[in-house]
C-alpha cells in the first residue's frame, strides 16, 4: 500500500484524530530525467521514456519506466503538435521540480523554436498551435482547503537564498510565465522567476525583437492574477529582469505572499491593474519583501553588482511603480496588508495603494524601510490606511546619483525625479474611517515629508486620524539633498494637511507625542492649529541623522 494511501486510510479509521494534510499523487522533474510517455506521443512516433511519478533518473532504456521527467514542460505537455495544454494529475497534486540555481539548472517555459514551435533538437513541441509568442504555463489545478496543490522548488524546505531557489525562464515573448488567474488553494514555493534577455517593453534603449521567427529570449510578464484567484501562496518566490511587469493583475481572497522579491522588471513590480476594469477582493497579506529597482531592466547576463539599466519613467513611457493598483472600486473590499519589507529604487512611486478603495478597503504598511523612489515613497488611502513602524527616506533623487555597483550611464533616460510635488508620503482620510500614522521614522529633505489629503469626503465627524509617536528629521531642500538649482533652501515641511485639516479637529483623533527636529522655517511646534499635544520639538538622539542622498542609514523603529 503507498505511503499516502495508508494516511487516508489512518484518517479515516481515527477520525476524532487531528491528522496532517494529505496531498494527491507526486510528479517529478529532474535533469536526468526522461521524455513522458503518453499515447499521443508513441502515436507520433517519439520517445516515452518515464512515467513522472517517481523521483529517479531514467535508466538508459524502455518506455513508461518509473522515472522523472527530464524538462518542465512535460508537467503540461506531451510534446506533440496537437497536445492538451493543461497540468498532468488532479487538484490538490504536489510537482517537485529538482535543479536549482547553485546546481546550473535552469528550466525553460516558452517555445524554442517561434516559427514552427517545434524543438528540432528533441522534436517536442512545447505550446499552443497558433500562438507564435510562446505558451507559458497554464493555470494549475486547484486544490481544496484540505488538500492544496503544490508547485515546489527543490528546496522548498529551506530556500531563502538565491542559489536554493529553482529556476524558471519565460522565452520567446512569454506573457505570463505563470499564470494563476482563477485558481485556489494552490502553493508555489522556492522558485524563481525570470527570462534570459536585457531587453524591455516599456520605452528601454534595448527594446526586445518581437518579430515572428527572431523573437528574443524574453518574457513579457512574470506571474499572472485575478481577483477569482484565491486561497493561494507564495512563499520564497522570486520574480526578477521581466520585460514587462513582474506580476499583473489583482488577487482574491486570502492571498497570502512570503519571501518574496519583485525586483529588476523592465516595468511596473507587481502592476495589479490587468486593463479588464477589475481589482481585488478579500485579504492579501505580503510580508518579508523586496520590491525595488523596477523600472529598470537587469543586465543579462550579469556583470554588475546592482544589474540595473535602461531606467525609464512616465515621460518616456516607462511605469515603474513598485505596487500599483487600478482606480476601481473592490466588491467586496480589498484588504492589503504589506509587513517587514523594502520598497526601494523604483522608478515611479514605491507602493502605491492610493486608488485601492470602496467597500472598506484597506492597505495597511508596516515594519518597512521605504527609499530612493523616484516617485513618493509610500501611498495609502482611498479606503482605510495605516502607515505603522516604517522607516522612509524621502530620497527621490537618488535614481539621479552614480550608485555604486549600477552600470554607466543606467540613469541616462530618467527625468520626473520627485514627481507628485515633491511630497515623500502620501496618506488620505476619510469620512466613516481613522486613518492610522504611528510609530514611524522620516528623514525628509523633500518640499513635503508628509501630505494628508482627502480621497473622497472629510465632512463628518467620523472623518479622524491617529498620529502618534513618530519621528521627523528634517534636511535643507538644496543641492546637495540632490536639487540641482531647483531646490527651496529651507529644511523639509513636516506635514501638509490642505482639506484634510478637519480629521484633526474631530474628537476621536489624536495628534500626540510627535518628534519634529529641523522643520521648515514656518513650521510651529507644536502644531497647536491642528491640536496637536506632547509635541517634542528637539534632537531625537538617533545615532545616525545624516543625510543619504542614496540608500539609506541603519535606523531601526523604536
Amino acid at each position: 500500500m503507498r505511503n499516502d494511501a495508508r494516511r487516508k486510510l489512518l484518517c479515516f479509521v481515527f477520525a476524532t484524530l487531528v491528522c496532517l494534510p494529505l496531498f494527491g499523487e507526486t510528479w517529478y522533474v529532474r535533469p536526468d530525467g526522461g521524455t513522458r510517455f503518453t499515447k499521443n506521443r508513441v502515436a507520433a512516433g517519439l520517445s516515452g521514456q518515464c512515467d513522472g511519478r517517481h523521483d529517479a533518473p531514467y535508466p538508459g532504456s524502455g518506455m513508461n519506466r518509473p522515472c522523472a521527467f527530464n524538462d518542465v514542460r512535460f508537467l503540461w505537455g506531451d510534446g506533440t503538435y496537437n497536445q492538451n495544454h493543461t497540468w498532468i494529475g488532479t487538484g490538490g497534486d504536489s510537482y517537485l521540480i529538482r535543479g536549482s540555481i547553485g546546481s546550473g539548472v535552469s528550466w525553460q517555459v516558452g517555445w524554442p523554436n517561434a516559427s514552427t514551435g517545434l524543438d528540432k533538437k528533441s522534436g517536442n513541441y512545447w505550446g499552443t498551435p497558433g500562438d507564435p509568442y510562446g505558451s507559458g504555463i497554464p493555470v494549475p489545478p486547484s486544490g481544496t482547503a484540505s488538500q492544496h496543490t503544490r508547485i515546489l522548488g527543490e528546496n522548498y524546505a529551506s530556500c531563502h537564498t538565491a542559489s536554493a531557489k529553482t529556476q524558471l525562464h519565460g522565452s520567446y515573448g512569454v506573457s505570463p510565465v505563470l499564470k494563476m488567474n482563477g485558481t485556489s488553494y494552490v502553493d508555489v514555493q522556492c522558485i524563481d522567476i525570470t527570462d534570459f534577455s536585457s531587453c524591455g517593453r516599456a520605452a528601454q534603449t534595448h527594446t526586445c525583437n518581437t518579430n515572428i521567427g527572431s523573437l528574443d529570449d524574453y518574457a513579457n510578464s512574470g506571474i499572472s492574477w485575478s481577483n477569482t484567484a484565491t486561497h493561494d501562496s507564495l512563499t520564497d518566490v522570486s520574480v526578477h529582469g521581466i520585460a514587462g511587469s513582474g506580476m499583473i493583475g489583482p488577487t482574491g481572497d486570502d492571498t497570502k505572499f512570503s519571501y518574496l522579491r519583485i525586483v529588476g522588471n523592465a516595468a511596473a513590480g507587481w502592476n495589479a491593474d490587468a486593463g479588464d476594469g477589475t481589482t481585488g477582493t478579500g485579504s492579501l497579506h505580503v510580508e518579508n519583501f523586496d520590491i525595488s529597482w523596477n523600472g529598470c531592466s537587469e543586465e543579462y547576463p550579469i556583470t554588475h553588482s546592482l544589474p540595473y539599466q535602461d531606467c525609464t519613467d512616465d515621460n518616456v513611457g516607462g511605469y515603474g511603480d513598485g505596487f500599483g493598483t487600478a482606480t476601481v472600486a473592490s466588491n467586496p473590499g480589498w484588504n492589503a496588508v504589506f509587513d517587514h519589507g523594502i520598497a526601494s529604487y523604483n522608478t515611479q512611486d514605491g507602493l502605491d495603494a492610493l486608488h485601492l478603495i470602496g467597500n472598506g478597503s484597506s492597505m495597511e504598511v508596516s515594519n518597512t524601510l521605504a527609499f530612493g523612489n523616484m516617485g513618493q515613497q509610500l501611498k495609502v488611502g482611498g479606503g482605510r490606511a495605516v502607515l505603522r513602524n516604517n522607516v522612509i527616506f524621502t530620497n527621490c533623487n537618488a535614481l539621479r546619483q552614480a550608485i555604486p555597483g549600477t552600470p554607466p550611464r543606467y540613469n541616462l533616460r530618467l527625468t520626473d525625479f520627485c514627481r507628485a510635488a515633491d511630497t515623500g508620503i502620501y496618506i488620505s482620510v476619510n469620512d466613516g474611517s481613522t486613518t492610522i500614522f504611528d510609530n514611524n521614522i522620516i528623514y525628509s529633505a523633500a518640499t513635503t515629508a508628509v501630505q494628508v489629503g482627502v480621497t473622497t469626503s472629510c465632512s463628518t465627524s467620523t472623518c479622524l486620524i491617529e498620529q502618534k509617536n513618530n519621528i521627523f528629521i528634517g534636511f535643507l531642500n538644496n543641492a546637495a539633498a540632490g536639487y540641482h538649482g531647483s531646490g527651496t533652501g529651507d529644511y523639509s515641511n513636516p506635514l501638509y494637511v490642505q482639506e484634510a485639516a478637519a480629521a484633526y479637529r474631530n474628537r476621536g483623533s489624536s495628534f500626540d507625542r510627535n518628534v519634529t527636529y529641523h522643520p521648515k522655517r514656518t513650521w510651529t511646534c507644536p502644531a497647536l492649529s491642528l491640536h496637536e499635544t506632547n509635541a517634542i520639538c528637539h534632537d531625537p538622539h538617533i545615532a545616525d541623522e545624516t543625510w543619504h542622498i542614496y540608500g539609506h542609514g541603519e535606523v531601526v523603529p523604536q
